[in-house]
């Protein structure tokens, strides 16, 4: 859950949020028991939470590529 906030903060906020949601619904199946449906649920919020990472990390090099152009040429 903690990975799911950091990301919806720093990254990208749509799928930040729904990494929240997915994180929600495996905490919420482990209570109950459904462990098939934890781990259905965890395995969408880790490649939620990677894509929010990585496309965080894109737009920051692509801002930084794009400052240092329009400075410098």
């Amino acid at each position: 859950m903690v990975e799911s906030v950091l990301v919806t903060i720093f990254c990208c906020l749509l799928t930040g949020v729904l990494a929240l949601v997915y994180s929600h619904k495996t905490r919420a199946a482990i209570g109950r028991g459904d462990m098939a449906q934890a781990n259905v649920a965890s395995r969408k919020t880790q490649s939620l939470v990677l894509f929010s990472l990585l496309f965080g990390l894109f737009a920051s090099i692509s801002w930084v590529i794009y400052v240092l152009v329009a400075l410098y040429l």
